[in-house]
């Protein structure tokens, strides 16, 4: 096709034909970012979450006849899953602005026979939207899946929801978000990362900040509903509300995190104010950091992480990795925020031996505190106890 080197494989419900990854390979690993059309089969373990996402958004929102927009499609892989494979879903919208995508995406979805439920553009990705949003048109679920930074994107995704929509943001630039590169994370997101044994959930924290502050600035509430990290892929789900008072409670409840490396202290200081340098716990200044401003509520609904789970479950055909992780997720929706590691604290109390996350876990339990692995980090675990408390709790599994 127009000199594109394809590959026909099978992903999902779907048959697809994908650029030749091997083909375009410039060193010993493949990468994705070489072909001319970008795919991804390492990340088909975040795209089948994605499908029990948007079938538990209709469940949970009681919406039938989805209406669905992918502007960064690509192959169009993600967005003719969603048609193909979740009930609920009536209509999906497909858009890149590379030709050889746009014709790769009008070949796939011939192939499945679904040419009368889906458009295909070959426009800019905000001039897409913004043209889409000025003609009135409104989508049920707008999903910006980029290679890199959503934030580009966010302003523009929004404005075309209807009211109650649900809005699906991917971020792949993990290393400014998880603190290695705090600049980038500073000029892309406006805000300060932070380097640290729970930096993924701080990531994802800086993120759904980013995105409440985008939205309210069109007055528009978005409310995180669902977070997931999958390899190199982070994904939030925020529900979408045209509420300037809804907005405005989201931003009134961003925040800072103070970190005290020393002692592990962890806590969120909430408002857009002054914090101090100074860990409350141990009384040291030269080892506290703060990040940061970032989203210091819920990143789950409880119930939702329960219908997703429940979807997932459902499709024997999905990566049972899937399953773990939507597992996992439900688990630690309701715990208590930042979660730590079996490594960190080993290191603190130096013992050489590091217990298993689950038996710190279960001594949690047995001493009356909260606690749950969390997806984010397999030797990580989520607890109520304070850095004293879980010292005790860490020695007395040996």
């Amino acid at each position: 096709m127009g000199g594109l080197r394809l590959i026909r494989i099978r992903e999902g419900r779907l048959l697809l034909e994908v650029p030749d990854i091997a083909f375009y390979s410039r060193g010993p690993r493949p990468e994705p970012a070489w072909a001319p059309v970008f795919y991804n089969p390492r990340m088909k373990l975040s795209r089948d979450v994605s499908v029990a996402l948007v079938e538990a958004y209709a469940k949970f929102s009681g919406r039938s006849d989805l209406s669905v927009c992918e502007p960064l499609s690509a192959t169009g892989v993600r967005g003719l899953r969603y048609v193909a494979e979740v009930e609920q879903v009536g209509e999906v919208v497909l858009n890149d602005k590379n030709a050889l995508a746009y014709r790769l995406e009008l070949r796939n979805t011939s192939l499945n026979g679904l040419e009368h439920r889906v458009k295909v553009y070959n426009r800019d990705v905000r001039a897409l939207l913004y043209g889409l949003a000025e003609e009135g048109v409104r989508f049920d679920v707008v999903d910006i899946d980029p290679f890199g930074t959503p934030a580009p994107f966010v302003e523009a995704a929004v404005s075309t929801l209807k009211h109650g929509g649900m809005l699906c943001v991917t971020a792949t630039d993990l290393a400014p978000l998880f603190g290695v590169h705090p600049s980038a994370c500073l000029r892309k997101y406006s805000a300060v990362p932070l380097n640290s044994e729970f930096s993924k959930e701080v990531g994802a924290r800086i993120l759904a900040s980013f995105v409440i502050r985008e939205a309210a600035k069109l007055n528009l509430a978005a409310v995180p509903l669902y977070t997931f990290l999958a390899l190199h892929s982070l994904r939030i789900a925020f529900l979408v509300y045209k509420s300037r008072s809804k907005a405005r409670k989201l931003v009134e409840g961003l925040g800072f995190l103070v970190y005290c490396r020393q002692c592990l202290y962890r806590s969120f200081a909430g408002g857009l104010r002054c914090v101090s340098r100074s860990c409350p716990f141990c009384g040291l200044e030269d080892h506290v950091a703060v990040s940061g401003p970032l989203w210091v509520g819920d990143l789950w609904n409880t119930e939702f992480t329960k219908i997703v789970r429940e979807c997932y479950e459902s499709r024997s055909y999905l990566d049972r990795r899937g399953l773990k992780l939507t597992k996992l997720v439900e688990e630690e929706a309701d715990k208590p925020p930042l979660y730590t590691t079996v490594s960190a604290f080993a290191k603190l109390a130096k013992i050489p031996d590091e217990p298993s996350p689950r038996s710190i876990v279960e001594r949690v339990r047995a001493m009356g505190g909260r606690a749950s692995l969390t997806h984010f980090e397999s030797k990580g675990f989520r607890s109520s106890l304070q850095p004293k408390e879980l010292l005790e709790a860490l020695r007395e599994c040996f």
